[in-house]
């Protein structure tokens, strides 16, 4: 009798899971048919200037520099709505790596539920726990040349080129921000809104997409002023790469020129 009693709880235990499980399943597939694509755009400028490699630019400072290289990591990108709060678009364990010699990686496509959003929001950087969860693959990958060491981690934005006013040799600038140990962990949430009344609206089986300026002038005009001539790189975890962390997470806004087909 006890034996018989053990089996049957177990047997309703088993169909209750299975209950459940079909219905937790059927949301699933519910929710894929009510999502429509958002594409988000980066695209780099020295203030007005599109970022173009081996072309020179001057900063707020007037300061004569040109990019030989640009990167950056983003990843945890979620969207917001006033009445749903946040919905999250991809996984947080996604990260893109935009390369500004590489044109695919200034776009990224995400499935998002039905619905109007107020906002957007990402990391700028790497998290911790990536930072010190070993071999990474994909945009993580150490073979992309974004990773120091197991102790200092993924640096999450390279900034290579020259400047007249740097006194390296080759006249070089290189600005290589990374570090993820408190007080100087550099990887910041960037929230960007909307403007009223142009909130983002998604409808299953639309496609949109929502352009992203990076303007990197803010790496050396944000909150702290970065001039070329007394700080001409950067290349440990410390003060100074947060300092200049904090000046790079203003270098993003929102041009949304909203394409809908």
């Amino acid at each position: 009798m006890k034996t018989f009693r053990h089996h049957h709880i177990i047997l309703l235990s088993m169909g209750v899971l299975l209950l459940f499980g079909s219905f937790t399943h059927k949301n699933l597939r519910l929710d894929a048919r009510n999502n429509g694509e958002l594409k988000i755009h980066f695209s780099a400028y020295s203030n007005q200037s599109p970022l173009i490699i081996g072309k020179t630019y001057s900063n707020s400072f007037q300061e004569k520099f040109t990019i030989d290289r640009f990167r950056f990591y983003v990843g945890g990108i979620r969207l917001f709505s006033g009445d749903a709060g946040a919905e999250s678009g991809i996984s947080a364990d996604d990260y893109f790596l935009f390369d500004l010699a590489d044109s695919a990686s200034e776009e990224i496509t995400i499935s998002s539920k039905a619905g109007t959003y107020n906002g957007i929001e990402f990391l700028f950087g790497v998290d911790s726990i990536h930072n010190t969860g070993g071999a990474q693959a994909g945009a993580l990958d150490p073979r992309r040349g974004m990773f120091w060491t197991w102790n200092s981690g993924y640096v999450i934005l390279k900034l290579e080129g020259t400047s007249p006013l740097s006194n390296l040799p080759g006249h070089a600038i290189e600005y290589h921000v990374g570090g993820y140990r408190r007080p100087n962990n550099v990887s910041q949430i960037v929230s960007l809104a909307f403007q009223k009344g142009k909130e983002l609206k998604i409808e299953s089986g639309m496609k949109n997409q929502v352009n992203v300026h990076v303007n990197v002038d803010k790496l050396f005009n944000g909150l702290t002023s970065i001039h070329i001539n007394a700080t001409p790189s950067c290349n440990t975890p410390g003060p100074l790469a947060k300092m200049i962390a904090d000046n790079c997470k203003q270098m993003f806004s929102l041009d949304r020129s909203i394409e809908t087909r």
